[in-house]
């Protein structure tokens, strides 16, 4: 494992003195860092773990207020800052940028309480709330594709931030799940730098307030189609949405789907697999603007053919 960003200082030191341990010894003319050129044993990533963690708050996966609902999601978009913190010392020392970021854990980690049963300690209830968050850390990653190779949630069942829930023959998938499906599109496409015009919100916390994106959002194309994901945090208020094109392209035909649930508690259990799951959302197109209606407390994808 390489630098916790989680910690509180975000372990920056960690990777100073990492790359700093790999620099050359004087009597080499000054070639730069050896093992990142490619000089000795290449280094092709750095593990960057972060995790949105309240195991030292009162705050547990199924019960909250809207000061938790909003702490999670504030915590969770500080990736960002880990990561371009993290990606500036890097910068000092493989200016070429040969070494990347493996992200392989993340994600939500509330304190004890909302376990599966006593065979799986590290399970917790995964809410409409942690499906929001996996957007905006998704949107993260898509805004600094240039930055990471890979990416992944570390725990798929039964753990953490997961996508599944299982005991015996009983199985179901949590609203997160949903979310890694409305982003795959992504994979394998090309970012689209997107200028999101909506202001933060000024949101209660835990502890204080704080600011967070009232509009978050990533946009890739593939084969002439737009893939648009759009994350509304707010538990009040809707958000009309237009999106329009730049430099004179049109649009032929688009289809939204839409993740929210009137409950921010809401969840899927055994009894009720698919009480928070996609569903369709009206979309209209003209022009070269499409425009999306998103509900409060929810997570949009929106596939837009360009003509």
């Amino acid at each position: 494992a390489g630098p916790r960003g989680h910690s509180t200082d975000g372990d920056v030191g960690w990777t100073e003195g990492f790359f700093a341990g790999l620099q050359p010894p004087p009597h080499d003319g000054g070639r730069g860092l050896q093992n990142v050129r490619g000089l000795g044993v290449r280094v092709d990533g750095l593990a960057l773990h972060y995790y949105t963690d309240f195991r030292q708050t009162g705050e547990d996966g199924a019960r909250f207020d809207e000061k938790g609902w909003y702490a999670v999601l504030h915590k969770g978009v500080h990736i960002e800052k880990v990561i371009t913190d993290h990606w500036a010392i890097m910068a000092r020392y493989d200016p070429e940028h040969r070494a990347r970021f493996v992200i392989d854990e993340w994600g939500n980690w509330y304190r004890g309480g909302t376990e599966l049963g006593p065979d799986y300690i590290l399970s917790q209830t995964i809410t409409l709330r942690d499906a929001l968050h996996a957007a905006m850390t998704f949107d993260v990653f898509n805004r600094h594709a240039d930055k990471i190779e890979m990416a992944n949630v570390a725990q798929t069942i039964n753990c953490l931030h997961s996508l599944f829930a299982a005991t015996g023959d009983r199985y179901t998938r949590t609203p997160a799940y949903y979310t890694f499906e409305m982003y795959r599109p992504h994979m394998g496409a090309r970012l689209v730098p997107a200028r999101i015009s909506f202001p933060e919100m000024t949101v209660p916390l835990l502890e204080g307030s704080g600011r967070l994106p009232g509009l978050s959002g990533s946009a890739s194309v593939r084969d002439r189609v737009l893939t648009v994901t759009l994350t509304n945090p707010s538990l009040q208020d809707r958000v009309v949405t237009r999106i329009r094109l730049s430099g004179g392209a049109r649009l032929r035909e688009g289809r939204a789907a839409v993740l929210t649930h009137p409950d921010m508690h809401a969840t899927n259990t055994f009894e009720k697999p698919g009480e928070v799951a996609l569903a369709a959302l009206a979309i209209q197109i003209s022009g070269d603007t499409a425009t999306v209606t998103i509900p409060k407390q929810a997570v949009v994808a929106v596939s837009l053919q360009i003509a």
